[in-house]
C-alpha cells in the first residue's frame, strides 16, 4: 500500500472513532495533550503519529475495544512502513540509448573528408585535415591508457570494509533533539524539552524499573527517542546502562504505566554508552548490591530538570 492510501487508511479509522463519541478535536487534542491542529493532521491523513502511545490514548478516549484497538494498531503500522518505504533513496536513472552530449562527439575510425574541389592543393588541404584528426584520436586512446596504468592500486576488499564501517558509524550515531516536549504522565506530568533519536532493535521490551524484570510497554518502531540513562541490572550482554523512554504500545494490563520504561541499552545502538551529554534519570530505582531494589524506594518521585 502506498504511503497516501495508508495514511489515509488510518485516519480514516481514526475519524470513525471520533466520531462514535461525537466529542470535537478540541476536546480530544486537551485530554490527549497535544494540539487541536495536530490531532486534525492525524485524522485528515496529512501525517502518520511517530508512536502508536497516543493512539492507544486516544482509541481509550473514544472507548475502543480490544478489537478495534488491534485493528487501530494494524492500520498504524501499515502506514508506519509505507512510510519509511517511501523516504527510501530510489535507484539511480538509466542512461537512454542515443542521448549522448552533443558537445562531445564520440572518436570514429571513419574520417568524413569534403568534397575535393581545388586539384592538388585540394588534396593536400584534406591529407592535412585527415593526418590531424587521426592523431588527435590517437592521443587520446593513449591519455586514457597512460591514465589505466598509473591509476592507483584498487583493493576491492578494503573497499568493501571502508564501506561497512561507514554505514555502522551512519547507523550507531545518535540525534540530540532540543525543544521536544514529552509529558511524562508517569512522573507527575513532567515536561521531557531535550531527547536523543537513536536505532534500536524493534520490539524492544521496556521494563518497570532498571532492576526488575516485569515488562511494561514495547518499541515496535527501529528507531526511538529517550530521555536519560540509569544504572541497572546486568544485561545478556554484560552492560548494565539502562535508558528511559516511552513504548508505542503498553503490554496487557499495563496501561496505568502510560507506556514509560527502561530499554536495554545492549539494543540501542550508539557509538557508547551512555549517550554523551544524556542527564541520569535521578529518580530511578539504583540496583543494590543483590541485584534488587533498595526497600522502600519509589518511582513515582519527580525527576530533576534535564
Amino acid at each position: 500500500m502506498s504511503e497516501p492510501a495508508a495514511a489515509e487508511d488510518l485516519a480514516s479509522y481514526l475519524r470513525g472513532l471520533k466520531n462514535k463519541t461525537g466529542r470535537s478535536y478540541d476536546t480530544l487534542a486537551k485530554r490527549l495533550g497535544i494540539s487541536k491542529s495536530t490531532l486534525h493532521r492525524y485524522c485528515s491523513g496529512e501525517s502518520v503519529p511517530p508512536r502508536f502511545t497516543l493512539l492507544e490514548q486516544f482509541a481509550k478516549e473514544c472507548k475502543a475495544n480490544r478489537h478495534e484497538l488491534t485493528e487501530l494498531h494494524r492500520r498504524w503500522l501499515s502506514a508506519q512502513t509505507a512510510q519509511t518505504s517511501a523516504a527510501e533513496p530510489g535507484t539511480a536513472r538509466q542512461a537512454q540509448p542515443g542521448n549522448h552530449d552533443s558537445s562531445h562527439p564520440q572518436l570514429s575510425g571513419v574520417v568524413e573528408t569534403p568534397p575535393v574541389t581545388g586539384g592538388l592543393h585540394g588534396r593536400l588541404v584534406v591529407l592535412r585535415e585527415s593526418r590531424k584528426r587521426w592523431t588527435l584520436g590517437i592521443l587520446s586512446v593513449l591519455s586514457v591508457a597512460g591514465l589505466l596504468i598509473w591509476r592507483p592500486h584498487h583493493d576491492p576488499q578494503a573497499a568493501a570494509e571502508t564501506t561497512a564501517q561507514k554505514s555502522a558509524g551512519d547507523v550507531r550515531s545518535c540525534t540530540t533533539r532540543r525543544g521536544v516536549k514529552h509529558a511524562d504522565a508517569r512522573q507527575n506530568g513532567h515536561v521531557w524539552t531535550t531527547d536523543f533519536v537513536c536505532a534500536n532493535r524493534p520490539e524492544t521490551s521496556l521494563y518497570l524499573t532498571v532492576g526488575t524484570t516485569e515488562k511494561i510497554a514495547v518499541l515496535d518502531t527501529p528507531k526511538s527517542w529517550f530521555v536519560c540513562w540509569s544504572l541497572g541490572r546486568v544485561q545478556s550482554d554484560g552492560g548494565t546502562i539502562w535508558y528511559y523512554t516511552r513504548g508505542d504500545r503498553s503490554e496487557p494490563g499495563k496501561e496505568a504505566w502510560a507506556g514509560w520504561g527502561f530499554a536495554a541499552a545492549e539494543y540501542v545502538e550508539a557509538v557508547s554508552h551512555p549517550l554523551p551529554d544524556m542527564p541520569e534519570c535521578r529518580f530511578a530505582e539504583p540496583v543494590s548490591s543483590s541485584g534488587g531494589p533498595p526497600a522502600g524506594h519509589s518511582m513515582t518521585a519527580r525527576p530533576r530538570s534535564p
